[in-house]
């Protein structure tokens, strides 16, 4: 019988045929069940935005103009503010950062109605005598923080009240005045720092209400890499999910493994955070298992083992000997029966 008749070849293929998909029939497959459609439990949370490096904030104080300010959050996620110094930002909501900076302003002003000026370097007071006003003088405090006046010589006056240094004259002057009447009038002053029953403040902070504003943010992304279709970076919509992302993404390549895609999520404090949803072969009929993306999350999926192995052979067999790539390996089967 010719080797390449018709019942010899028929064999051939049925032994093809066996080698690649088993004996005889292929085991039917199981049929995918009814897709269930599960609805998301009502909610009332509401999305709010965080702010993210690069954002832009105003600071508006309505009754101090002069303290307005336009901030951005640094790389290290805080910002600089005039009155209340750096406060950490990232991660955090407008509001939330808004009632800091109100509390940081009321612990500048010093927390208490009662307030006094205190003296500085270069301040000019008035010393007036009303009975004697030849002892009239306006002097400017030296930036040793003295003053130097007739009759009593040098005084101490910076980091003393107006009154404090009034009553420190009034002792000094009573040594060779009769009836030492006199008054200290601030004509300009260089400081807004005022005493209070807790330290010292700053004069005009009191009862302010800052209002932060976001000038300009980064538009919030997803970034899908790895063994997919369209890797690359995505928009990010509120309540996107990470099926809508691998399916905005183009869908998983035959190299992808799905059982070992993970979520990488930065928190709030800087940390990174790995989400391991342990999806399966039929992820797609499993919808309870979907996950709920956060802006700026990276979905990572990674190649499978068989794919790892072709991309090592091929970087470190194939390139370095490139005979091998086109090399044949054959199989000889023989189809007679034989009696042992």
């Amino acid at each position: 019988m010719s080797f390449f008749s018709t019942p010899v070849s028929s064999c051939v293929a049925a032994v093809t045929l066996t080698l690649l998909g088993g004996c005889a029939s292929e085991p039917a497959r199981p049929k995918p069940g009814p897709i269930t459609v599960i609805q998301p439990a009502p909610t009332t949370e509401v999305a709010t935005y965080t702010l993210m490096i690069g954002d832009e904030v105003d600071i508006k104080v309505p009754d101090a103009p002069q303290y307005d300010q336009t901030a951005r959050v640094r790389p290290d996620g805080k910002v600089s503010l005039n009155v209340v110094g750096t406060l950490h930002a990232l991660g955090r909501t407008p509001d939330d950062v808004q009632i800091e900076v109100r509390e940081r302003y009321q612990a500048a002003a010093g927390g208490s109605i009662q307030r006094e000026y205190l003296l500085h370097t270069n301040d000019e007071i008035d010393i007036k005598f009303p009975y004697l006003p030849n002892l009239n003088e306006l002097v400017r405090v030296r930036p040793d923080g003295k003053v130097q006046l007739q009759l009593v010589g040098t005084v101490q006056a910076e980091g003393l009240s107006p009154e404090a240094l009034q009553a420190e004259l009034k002792r000094r002057y009573g040594r060779v005045i009769r009836v030492p009447e006199l008054s200290v009038l601030v004509r300009t002053a260089t400081s807004q720092s005022v005493r209070t029953d807790r330290g010292v403040g700053r004069a005009g902070l009191a009862g302010l209400e800052p209002t932060v504003l976001v000038r300009s943010f980064q538009a919030p992304q997803v970034f899908v890499t790895g063994e997919l279709a369209k890797p690359g970076m995505l928009s990010f919509l509120p309540g996107m999910t990470l099926m809508q992302a691998l399916a905005q993404a183009g869908g998983q390549l035959p190299t992808g493994d799905i059982e070992r895609l993970v979520v990488l999520r930065r928190t709030a404090a800087g940390a990174a955070e790995v989400l391991e949803p342990h999806l399966s072969a039929q992820y797609l009929y499993a919808p309870d298992k979907d996950v709920a993306l956060q802006p700026f999350d990276v979905v990572l999926l990674p190649p499978t083992r068989v794919a790892v192995l072709g991309q090592s052979l091929d970087q470190y067999v194939f390139k370095l000997l490139p005979p091998l790539r086109n090399s044949s390996f054959g199989f000889v089967y023989d189809l007679r029966k034989t009696n042992n």
